[in-house]
């Protein structure tokens, strides 16, 4: 039996493993980003594999460049998140995924609806909306038609949404000025892939 596990947030920390430097402005982290939080936004975990257009997501400042500019080009001061993610977010103070485990926090429900597990969650989800109808809506739409696609024995079409993107970037040759966390391209998803160690769905 397949279990749904698309909408279960990291029930541990984030810990880092790229470490890029040394960019003069902050568009060059996108690719390490990407990798670096698993081709989907770290706050209410839509996948690329879901959208269109990489487009639709952002690079977000954590703390944001009005209140420290010096921060806007430092790496571990970004996150990868999708458009209606960093347009909620804006320059609010919200819990750091880096410092916080969001499953401890809070919890996706069968219905789409979301659960605070604790104050931290209730603050995550009031100050990101992710209770509000719209957002429960989309979460309800897509755990029904993946249900309904397990239920038909077509895997195929659910794997599909539940794999990596096609184009996973070559950390090796990105050639960053500086990184502090070399050991970190060994872990790529392109690098497990051609290890054979990257799992066909996540």
């Amino acid at each position: 039996m397949i279990t749904i596990t698309a909408f279960d947030y990291p029930t541990s920390i984030h810990v880092r493993r790229h470490g890029p430097a040394g960019y003069s402005t902050y568009e060059p982290y996108r690719e390490w980003l990407r990798d670096e939080f698993d081709y989907r936004c770290v706050f209410c975990l839509q996948r690329e594999q879901w959208c269109r257009l990489q487009a639709s997501f952002h690079i977000d400042h954590f703390v944001p460049q009005a209140i420290s500019p010096d921060l806007a080009c430092e790496y571990d001061n970004l996150l990868y998140v999708c458009a209606s993610c960093n347009s909620v977010k804006s320059d609010l103070k919200v819990p750091n995924p880096c410092e916080i485990a969001f499953g401890a926090c809070v919890a996706v429900l069968q219905d789409g609806t979301i659960e605070a597990l604790n104050t931290m969650g209730e603050l995550l989800i009031e100050l990101l909306r992710l209770d509000d109808p719209p957002m429960n809506a989309y979460r309800k739409r897509w755990l029904e038609t993946w249900r309904a696609l397990i239920s038909t024995g077509n895997t195929e079409a659910y794997n599909e949404w539940m794999k990596y993107p096609e184009d996973l970037p070559n950390l090796d040759k990105k050639q960053a000025p500086d990184n502090s966390r070399l050991d970190g391209i060994r872990e790529s998803a392109l690098a497990r892939k051609s290890r054979g160690e990257l799992p066909d769905v996540y």
